[in-house]
């Protein structure tokens, strides 16, 4: 999985020490899928990208807080005695990394309809409410 690591090349002055450290490990998708932009040629300098305004997030002190969340959310099953949308994944990462396209949309299908979602977003919301003076770039769940 493409990740921000040791080798990702710094230059002094262009963005806090301690926000490259929050951004360590972090897959490039929490990056506004950092890769993809990059190799379509919307990104020129990823300094400048990583501080744009929906990049804040990133590097408040409670986000990692919030992810760790997330993911003990995912590993909730949608009724009992079910596998977990984790689980699925995780069993099916095991079996086999190329997971077909078919699987993907059954798992998104899935995951649209589950419990997980639903408290996915709420906790996301809460989150983001709680914050919202020092993420004001986020819109809430009333400000659509």
């Amino acid at each position: 999985s493409s990740g921000i690591n040791a080798e990702w090349p710094l230059r002094p002055g262009e963005i806090e020490m301690g926000n490259i450290c929050q951004l360590y490990g972090l897959h490039q998708q929490y990056m506004n899928s950092l890769e993809e932009r990059f190799d379509g040629g919307l990104i020129s300098d990823f300094f400048a990208y990583l501080r744009e305004p929906w990049s804040l997030i990133l590097y408040h002190d409670r986000f990692a807080e919030l992810r760790e969340e997330i993911k003990e959310l995912l590993t909730q099953p949608n009724q009992p005695g079910e596998e977990s949308l984790s689980e699925k994944v995780c069993q099916l990462v095991d079996e086999d990394l190329a997971i077909e396209d078919k699987t993907k949309l059954a798992l998104f299908a899935e995951y649209n309809d589950s419990l997980a979602k639903q408290s996915i977003e709420n906790r996301l919301f809460s989150y983001l409410s709680y914050n919202k003076y020092h993420l004001p770039h986020y819109a809430g769940r009333n400000m659509a």
